[in-house]
C-alpha cells in the first residue's frame, strides 16, 4: 500500500487503473455482467461498465440536477455508494411497454440515476452496483425504486405525489401506498394535498417563489375553493414580503404562526362569526385531525364528558377531515369494519372527540372550567395552540 501511495499517480489516476484492472479481470472470467454471487436476492459486483447500466424509463425523477458538481467529486474521490440495479431482461418482464427502449442484456438503475449520468460525465469507465435479484414483478420494482427516492430525498414535492398515485393505482389504497413505503396515512395524505393546488400556486411552489414553502403548499392544498386559495397565497406572499417578517431572533412560534394560511371566514353553528379565540382552537383541532397523532385515550375521557348534539359533532368532525383530505366518509359507520386499524379511522376518531369537546367549549364559553383546561391541555400538548391569554412565564 505504501508503494501505491508513493507511485506518483494522482487518486483519480489510481482509480482508472484500478477500474481498468477489474474490467479485465471480468472479461477474462465470467464477464462484467456474469459471475455475480447473489446473497439473499442482493448480488454485490464489484463495478460494472458504463455501456451496460441503462437509465430507469420509469424514474419519477423528471430532471436530474447538479450533474456538474456530482461529476466533479467522481473524478476526484469516485463513487462512494452502489447503485441498486435489475438485470434488464428482469425489467423488461414487468414493463413490456418499455421493451422496445432498452437493450437484450445489462442492468436498469432503479436507484443511482443521477450517479449514473454524473459517472458518464465524468470519464469513468465502470460503476459499483448492488443486482437485487428478489424484484421480479412491478410493484417489487415500483416500490423499490420508489424507496429509494424517498429515503434519499431525492423527489421533487410533485415527483413524490406522482408516486404516490402511480402507486396507488397498482396497490388500490392509500393507506398500502404507505404500508409499502413505510410511511404512516398523514405523512400520505400530506404530499396529496398538492393535487388541490391551483395552477399559479403550483407554479409558485414549483419556481420556488419567495414566500412560497412546501409546507405552506400543502395547508394551501386544504382549501378547495380556488378564489379562497389564491386569496390565502397572496396573502401568505405579502406577509413574506414585510420587513420584520423575519426578524432575527424571533421565536419558533411566532415564525412558525406566520406560515400559517389565514383563517378562513367561518361561523358557528348559530350563524355568529367565530371569534378569535374559538377559531384558533379549530384551527388547532384541524391540524390536529390531519396529523393524526395525540392521546387518543386521554382526548376521549374528556369528549364522553363533552355533551354535545351528535349531528353537530358529525358535521364539525366531517369538515376537518375534509379539510386534511382525509374525506368525511371516515366517519360512516357502515366501513368502520372495514377499516378497523387504519391510521384514516384514527384520525376520525380524534376528530370526532375533538368536536364534541370543542363544542361544548364553545356553548358553555369556558365555563366548565375543568373541561376547558382538559381540552386546552390536550390541545398545547399535542398541536401548536397556546390560549390566547397566556404570558410568558417570568425569568430570574
Amino acid at each position: 500500500m505504501a508503494g501505491a501511495q508513493n507511485d506518483g499517480l494522482s487518486l483519480a489516476e489510481r482509480r482508472r487503473r484500478l477500474e481498468a484492472q477489474r474490467a479485465q479481470q471480468g472479461h477474462g472470467g465470467n464477464g462484467a455482467a456474469g459471475g455475480v454471487a447473489a446473497v439473499g436476492g442482493v448480488a454485490a459486483t464489484p463495478e460494472v461498465p458504463l455501456g451496460l447500466l441503462v437509465h430507469n424509463p420509469r424514474n419519477a425523477r423528471q430532471a436530474l440536477e447538479g450533474i456538474e458538481g456530482l461529476a466533479d467529486t467522481f473524478e476526484g474521490a469516485g463513487l462512494l455508494q452502489p447503485c441498486l440495479v435489475v438485470p434488464v431482461a428482469t425489467f423488461r418482464s414487468a414493463f413490456p411497454e418499455y421493451a422496445a427502449d432498452l437493450p437484450v442484456e445489462g442492468y436498469v438503475v432503479l436507484g443511482g440515476n443521477r450517479r449514473l449520468a454524473a459517472a458518464r460525465q465524468a470519464g469513468l469507465e465502470t460503476l459499483p452496483v448492488h443486482v437485487n435479484t428478489k424484484l421480479q414483478t412491478r410493484e417489487q420494482i415500483l416500490v423499490a425504486a420508489a424507496t429509494e427516492n424517498i429515503a434519499r430525498e431525492e423527489l421533487k414535492p410533485f415527483e413524490e405525489l406522482d408516486t404516490i398515485e402511480d402507486l396507488k393505482s397498482m396497490l388500490g389504497t392509500y393507506d398500502a401506498v404507505a404500508r409499502k413505503l413505510g410511511m404512516s396515512a398523514g405523512w400520505v395524505s400530506q404530499r396529496r394535498r398538492l393535487a388541490n393546488l391551483q395552477p399559479e400556486v403550483r407554479e409558485a411552489l414549483e419556481s420556488r417563489a419567495p414566500g412560497m414553502t412546501i409546507e405552506l403548499a400543502r395547508s394551501l392544498g386544504k382549501i378547495k375553493d380556488r378564489e379562497e386559495q389564491l386569496k390565502a397565497w397572496e396573502a401568505a406572499r405579502q406577509r413574506a414580503q414585510e420587513p420584520d417578517s423575519e426578524t432575527p431572533g424571533a421565536s419558533q412560534a411566532t415564525q412558525k404562526k406566520r406560515g400559517k394560511v389565514p383563517a378562513q371566514k367561518k361561523t358557528t353553528e348559530t350563524g355568529a362569526p367565530l371569534d378569535d379565540a374559538v377559531q384558533a382552537r379549530r384551527e388547532a383541532c384541524r391540524d390536529a385531525v390531519g396529523a393524526g397523532v395525540g392521546d387518543l385515550a386521554r382526548l376521549c375521557l374528556i369528549a364522553t364528558q363533552s355533551p354535545a348534539a351528535p349531528d353537530e359533532a358529525v358535521a364539525l368532525a366531517g369538515q376537518w377531515l375534509t379539510e386534511t383530505a382525509s374525506g368525511s366518509s371516515a366517519l360512516n359507520l357502515s366501513t368502520l369494519a372495514s377499516e378497523e386499524g387504519s391510521d384514516r379511522q384514527h384520525q376520525a376518531a380524534i376528530a370526532i372527540a375533538l368536536a364534541h369537546c370543542e363544542l361544548h367549549m364553545t356553548r358553555t364559553d369556558g365555563s366548565d372550567a375543568v373541561h376547558a383546561r382538559a381540552y386546552t391541555d390536550w390541545l398545547e400538548t399535542h398541536t401548536d395552540y397556546r390560549p390566547a391569554d397566556t404570558e410568558p412565564a417570568a425569568t430570574a
